[in-house]
């Protein structure tokens, strides 16, 4: 999601969450990180994830929608496929 596409609450969160999902995935392709502050991403990202679901918000056009359908819902799942 775009920020200029933002119009609600709803919306608000999935583009919080997909900007997170965002940093997830360029420190999983970092040959050097923080791993602490990896998997605090991470975390803060599934749980952002799990809120979308648990709320019934669509996640269309989004990297949550990727994650949920092909990698059960796992944002941790999905950045190991960016790890090198």
């Amino acid at each position: 999601m775009m920020e200029r596409n933002v119009r609600s609450p709803e919306d608000a969160l999935v583009y919080l969450v997909d900007c997170t999902l965002a940093t997830v995935s360029s420190m999983a392709m970092k040959k050097s990180r923080t791993k602490g502050e990896f998997q605090r991403q991470i975390s803060i990202a599934q749980k952002g994830l799990n809120w979308l679901r648990e709320m019934g918000i669509p996640l269309d056009s989004s990297r949550a929608e990727d994650i949920c359908e092909k990698h059960n819902g796992s944002v941790e799942e999905w950045a190991n496929t960016y790890t090198p």
